[in-house]
């Protein structure tokens, strides 16, 4: 299944700790990560749609998307974020490039890339949102 290699993707391209759905972020920091993890989540569609064609039903699952986040440190100055964030648009770029290689993708077209902002969640995560056409 996609969500198998892309979980392989993420944690070949620097992620350390993948998730698959967002209310896995809840509690991140105490839970389960450390505030240097970068975090890959991996959404899931909640819906697909059923094509009735003459002798058959076809499935089209809706776009992935995936987060590439880092817990901001509150102590740290606007520059360290933007650095941070440069980093992890290195590594949303490292993911994008093995995805090309997997050839899973029918076609890649341009990709708009969000910035994820640190009032998204809980716990001061920051980065960039990926979505997989």
């Amino acid at each position: 299944m996609i969500t198998d290699k892309l979980k392989t993707i993420l944690q070949n391209s620097g992620c350390t700790l993948v998730v698959y759905e967002q209310r896995e972020l809840v509690n991140l920091y105490t839970d389960e990560s450390h505030q240097s993890d970068v975090v890959g989540v991996i959404m899931r569609p909640m819906d697909l749609t059923l094509e009735i064609r003459a002798n058959a039903i076809h499935e089209h699952y809706n776009p992935l998307e995936i987060e590439i986040l880092q817990q901001a440190r509150l102590e740290d100055a606007a520059d360290n974020n933007e650095a941070q964030l440069q980093m992890l648009l290195n590594i949303c770029k490292e993911v994008i490039t093995r995805l090309i290689v997997t050839a899973e993708f029918k076609s890649i077209a341009p990709v708009n890339v969000r910035r994820v902002l640190e009032t998204k969640y809980d716990a001061n995560l920051i980065g960039w949102s990926i979505p997989l056409n």
